[in-house]
């Protein structure tokens, strides 16, 4: 997180110093004595609230697992880490030295998002991409895995852009991608407040 975000992990004061879709790592100056804090913050004026548990604790950082989104906290927490990917990789896609990659190529929902609750491996080997259905959203370490799309022109642009993108740039993409199965999975899952 460039600049960390502020927020609380129970009554903790805490700064967001990484996040994902699955977890954060937090720097506090304090102690939990919740078994499931709630960890708070704001993004762009919306509160996302999220039920965790602290899976690790070194010195003034502590590791957090999501266990649970607060009302509409899953859905906010994804459209907030698309963002970051999304400014990420076109930043990327602008800096001198970089194989340019056109402005268009990539469109957040349309590009990773899919209504079938299926997944789809994109792996690239020997130069060439094989596509196929799998049970299990793990990501490869040369490709990505998607939910499964509808548009099959999108996901070409993707593999495009994955293509031309070095090793920073594709593990982006893979992020990107995991936004895509955690939505379908509703990872982290929604609670009723």
């Amino acid at each position: 997180m460039n600049p960390p975000i502020t927020g609380t992990l129970g009554a903790i004061p805490v700064t967001i110093v990484e996040i994902g879709v699955l977890g954060a790592k937090l720097q506090h100056s304090g102690t939990v004595t919740d078994r499931v804090p709630e960890l708070r913050f704001s993004y762009l004026g919306r509160e996302i609230g999220i039920k965790c548990e602290v899976v690790r604790s070194t010195g003034a950082h502590w590791g957090v697992r999501f266990l649970a989104a607060i009302g509409e906290s899953g859905e906010r927490l994804r459209e907030m880490l698309g963002t970051f990917v999304m400014k990420e990789i076109d930043r990327r896609r602008t800096s001198p030295g970089n194989t340019p990659v056109p402005h268009h190529t990539v469109d957040g929902d349309k590009t990773v998002r899919g209504a079938d609750a299926g997944f789809l491996s994109y792996r690239f080997e020997d130069g060439k991409w094989n596509r196929r259905a799998v049970f299990l959203p793990e990501q490869p370490t040369g490709g990505f895995t998607v939910a499964r799309a509808f548009d099959s022109d999108e996901m070409k642009r993707l593999c495009r852009v994955y293509e031309a993108s070095d090793d920073e740039g594709r593990r982006l993409i893979r992020l990107f991608a995991e936004l895509s199965v955690s939505d379908v999975l509703e990872i982290p899952p929604a609670v009723e407040r």
